[in-house]
């Protein structure tokens, strides 16, 4: 049977079929439309089996039937077709092309005697492939890891066309225009301490220099981050301070558009595809994982876990803010990662990498070491001027003018959990009893 697009209602598969209609003689003409050209019915069946078996399973039986709807109820909602003989020829060549091997025990999948369900897509092959890249990168090989890459290549294909159900995308272009500010803060000693600060708040508040560049949760050591909060509140929690320390907070804003992944976008639903979508499946099942990934991203780690903890995390944040990715018709490259705080209830961090995480006008002098000073020729001796010079520095961050204050941490919100614990003898050793006095 031929058909052709006006054969269905469904506009995804209009479309799709309006794609590779051109691949067919133009002499084939659709039965029901015949002045229009067709494409086989089995181009369409090619089209709806991948989307069916990655929507809809079996139902289970309840008392003496069984839930959901049949076969044919389900593929004429789905395509929209408007003729009774379109739906019939489709769940025919389903049924007849249904792949399965009986003497291994498998089971036909299609089946006009059954009822199906619509089944929630999850982010399963996304989390295998993400706990294959931790195995990779924190017990194999750590550095010049491909399988490692290839891993995060799979999982993040295509990241920045995501949104939310609102519409609200998940990658997105944000400057001072739009009224991002970004706090940050800092353990101060004591009001000296401070007012020293305060004198040069765009270097001592920002990205510290590179012998002072600790790892932290997306940087290893060395790298530079800038680590803020939307929130004051939030960043002063970040510290984990005690209650009496004395912080110094100061406001930053973007003065340059900076490109930021979103992972507090995931907390919600994304947006709602047609089945019949090409990338239907691959986007709903990343977003499946990233809803947990955007939470494993923002859990608190113990002091003293952090070595191996963090390792994962600054894969994934150098991987993300060095790789070009194509969006709104230009290849651009990540500067930012937003995420859940896990300090304070609400609140959200932002880390900014590479030549955005630095401040204009953060210019610091170092002193010359006593002695330093050499008549013997230098280093730059052996340099080769003839090569091109590393592109200029080009800031992201400008300090926001008389944003620096002080503040004293007076008390601290703890929110805790039971955890239920054994007490019974089954637990304890062997004659553990006769040890004890």
């Amino acid at each position: 049977m031929n058909v052709c697009p006006e054969c269905f209602g469904n506009e995804t598969l209009k479309r799709r079929l309006i794609e590779i209609r051109p691949r067919f003689p133009s002499g084939e003409k659709c039965r029901f439309h015949p002045n229009l050209k067709a494409v086989p019915i089995d181009e369409v069946g090619r089209i709806v089996d991948p989307a069916f078996r990655a929507n809809y399973g079996f139902g289970e039986w309840r008392y003496d039937q069984e839930e959901g709807d049949d076969l044919h109820f389900l593929i004429e909602d789905m395509t929209g077709a408007s003729e009774e003989a379109v739906v019939s020829e489709l769940v025919d060549w389903l049924v007849a092309n249904d792949s399965y091997w009986p003497p291994d025990g498998e089971e036909a999948f299609y089946a006009t005697d059954r009822n199906y369900v619509s089944v929630p897509l999850d982010g399963w092959r996304h989390s295998v492939l993400w706990e294959r890249f931790r195995e990779a990168i924190l017990h194999r090989q750590r550095f010049f890891n491909d399988r490692a890459k290839g891993f995060l290549d799979e999982i993040f294909e295509g990241i920045q066309h995501q949104s939310d159900v609102s519409g609200r995308p998940t990658f997105y272009r944000s400057s001072a225009d739009d009224g991002l500010i970004i706090f940050r803060a800092r353990v101060v000693a004591d009001e000296a301490a401070f007012r020293q600060i305060a004198k040069n708040p765009a270097a001592s508040m920002g990205t510290p220099p590179p012998s002072l560049r600790r790892q932290g949760r997306m940087n290893a050591a060395g790298i530079p981050v800038f680590y803020g909060a939307t929130e004051r509140d939030t960043a002063t929690a970040e510290l984990r301070p005690a209650v009496g320390a004395r912080i110094a907070v100061a406001a930053f804003r973007p003065q340059r558009p900076i490109h930021v992944l979103d992972l507090t976008r995931f907390d919600r639903p994304g947006k709602r595809l047609d089945i019949l979508s090409k990338n239907h499946a691959k986007r709903a099942t990343q977003w499946a994982f990233m809803q947990s990934f955007a939470l494993e991203i923002s859990k608190p780690v113990l002091p003293g876990d952090e070595h191996l903890e963090y390792v994962p995390a600054q894969v994934v944040a150098e991987y993300l803010t060095t790789q070009s990715v194509r969006w709104r018709g230009t290849d651009v490259t990540p500067d930012a990662v937003m995420f859940r705080s896990a300090q304070r209830d609400g609140g959200k961090n932002i880390a900014i990498m590479g030549d955005a995480a630095k401040v204009a006008g953060a210019t610091t002098t170092v002193p010359e070491r006593e002695g330093s000073r050499s008549t013997e020729p230098d280093d730059l001796d052996f340099y080769d001027f003839t090569s091109p010079l590393a592109p200029r520095e080009n800031p992201g961050l400008e300090y926001v003018d008389g944003s620096i204050e002080l503040v004293t941490v007076r008390s601290a919100t703890y929110s805790v959990g039971v955890q239920h614990v054994s007490l019974g003898d089954a637990d304890s050793p062997t004659g553990a009893d006769e040890d004890r006095f």
